[in-house]
């Protein structure tokens, strides 16, 4: 059986996300989102946590990402996870995991679907 590597997040974006131009005129998104969970302790109160996510999106679907998403908004975001190194500014190795999106849904506060937004690939068509 082949591996399989798929994640969904439900969650509100912790800043703008920032669109980046690389050499070759392409560009890149980051951006951070944020998914909350609650569950109830030994007590029976509920406790919750936040975890934040880091992810980037490449060409057009990007900069869809750029122009429409800000920070606060809720989004369904799907993708990959990618796991990568880098050595920083003072010469440190440093680990990252970022979900690399391949879709995202746009959605009200009540968390109905709002509108979809086409993956890279059918922008591109829609564009040409």
């Amino acid at each position: 059986m082949r591996g399989f590597n798929k994640v969904m997040l439900y969650g509100n974006l912790t800043s703008d996300p920032e669109v980046i131009p690389t050499k070759t005129g392409k560009t890149f998104t980051t951006f951070s989102l944020a998914t909350n969970r609650d569950w109830k302790n030994k007590d029976g109160e509920v406790v919750s946590a936040t975890d934040f996510h880091k992810v980037v999106s490449f060409g057009k679907l990007g900069e869809i990402v750029g122009k429409y998403l800000k920070k606060g908004r809720p989004v369904l975001v799907c993708g990959r996870l990618n796991n990568r190194s880098y050595v920083n500014k003072e010469g440190q190795k440093r680990y990252v995991t970022e979900v690399v999106m391949d879709d995202f849904n746009f959605l009200s506060r009540g968390k109905k679907l709002k509108k979809q937004v086409p993956t890279e690939e059918s922008a591109e068509v829609a564009v040409a």
